[in-house]
């Protein structure tokens, strides 16, 4: 079952070069289920470890969810730190919040390493207050963060309109964050895994059963199976039996669009990338080649959208960005639609599986899954080689 709907973007970035099947019995020290952004990253993370390690997608890499993905890297999520420490407590709260940056770190590490064609920028963002009320909201949150260190400033309404061009009552900006292509940094980082540390990727190979012995693990596929010593579920945002026993997930889908080029004298400044705090949010980025994407109107529907629905979505993008950006005019190049999952606490899924030794799961859902997966991948590394963590047990499976 395809994922998302509509005309996408980022494939039409890069050119697609494919994998085989397995159609042998293979086995290696890792086998990572999924080749979208949680598999790919945690993928590489293990093959430069050392481990012998195999990657297996039903489709295609980056075919589904990673495909629509836009690229927005943030270490806030879209549960803020003040509502965290409210509901985790300060110390857990700000582990999770500092792991977020430590993920958005290692994706600026690997980037540095990649082709330049990956469009990693550093930007800065801008949560803006949806409504007049929502200002003790951004007080409060820029109180939080700034106490943990977390690097951000507090703009009012005249400093939020002559820098950047956003006429309402007050915007928490926030520092570190950067922009991406998904679809070509997850191609790039596969083919790196593949040419420098040995990672075995098959496509077109699904995952049917895992059998754990408490020493290996076996997998079926259609054409055969695999023996790991270590298997990592990162299927991302499918809904399937391997997930059912995760409670706290709820599936949503989102919509964007992606405009033509702009006149590079027509952006706002530094091209910061922009949220607002109202639920569901409007967010706005900056891509290559002056254009913009547009995104939200997210919907609790797990269903993926028609084209009917994905252009009546679009319209209403365009017009809610014009709301803010009166003077930009702006026309949709692609428009999609796309499921997404969250979770109930706000916390991404990372952890052993209850009951089978040595499988994982890597489930990054939220609205920052890209900087969960990055952290996530590190986790997990530790906790294939055994290592003690106490931030482990903030994202294990069964919370």
């Amino acid at each position: 079952m395809m994922l998302h709907n509509g005309e996408l973007f980022w494939p039409k970035t890069y050119y697609n070069n494919y994998y085989p099947s397995l159609d042998h019995e293979a086995d290696g020290d890792i086998l990572i289920i999924g080749g979208g952004m949680s598999g790919t990253i945690t993928a590489f993370t293990m093959a430069r470890a050392g481990y012998r390690t195999i990657l297996i997608d039903k489709g295609t890499v980056a075919g589904e969810s990673s495909a629509a993905n836009t690229g927005l890297l943030q270490f806030m999520s879209d549960k803020t730190l003040a509502d965290c420490i409210k509901d985790f407590g300060e110390k857990e709260a700000y582990e999770f919040y500092h792991l977020s940056f430590q993920g958005l770190e290692y994706i600026r590490e690997l980037c540095q390493q990649l082709p330049d064609d990956v469009e990693f920028h550093n930007r800065s963002s801008i949560l803006y207050a949806s409504k007049r009320r929502h200002m003790a909201m951004l007080r409060e949150e820029y109180i939080a963060l700034r106490k943990f260190g977390f690097p951000c400033d507090l703009l009012n309404g005249k400093e939020l309109k002559e820098t950047y061009g956003i006429n309402r009552s007050m915007g928490l900006l926030t520092h570190c964050d950067a922009e991406i292509n998904p679809y070509v940094f997850i191609r790039r980082l596969i083919e790196k895994a593949v040419t420098e540390y040995g990672l075995r990727v098959y496509e077109r190979t699904e995952l049917l059963n895992w059998h754990s012995d408490g020493e290996e693990v076996r997998c079926d596929v259609h054409d055969g199976h695999i023996t790991a010593r270590n298997v990592i579920y990162a299927g991302g945002y499918a809904d399937n039996d391997f997930v059912k026993s995760i409670k706290k997930k709820q599936f949503v889908r989102s919509f964007a669009i992606v405009t033509k080029p702009i006149p590079e004298n027509k952006f706002w400044a530094e091209k910061a990338m922009i949220w607002e705090t109202a639920r569901p949010y409007l967010y706005i980025r900056h891509v290559e080649g002056n254009r913009i994407i547009v995104g939200g109107l997210d919907d609790n529907n797990k269903r993926v959208p028609s084209k009917r629905l994905i252009h009546k979505k679009s319209r209403k993008l365009v017009r809610k960005f014009n709301q803010l950006f009166p003077d930009i005019m702006i026309e949709a190049d692609d428009c999609y639609g796309a499921r997404f999952g969250e979770t109930k606490d706000g916390k991404p899924f990372i952890g052993e599986v209850p009951d089978m030794p040595n499988c994982y799961m890597l489930l990054g859902y939220g609205g920052n899954g890209t900087v969960y997966s990055a952290f996530g991948a590190k986790l997990l590394l530790e906790m294939v080689r055994g290592e003690e963590n106490p931030q482990h047990d903030i994202f294990r499976l069964d919370r």
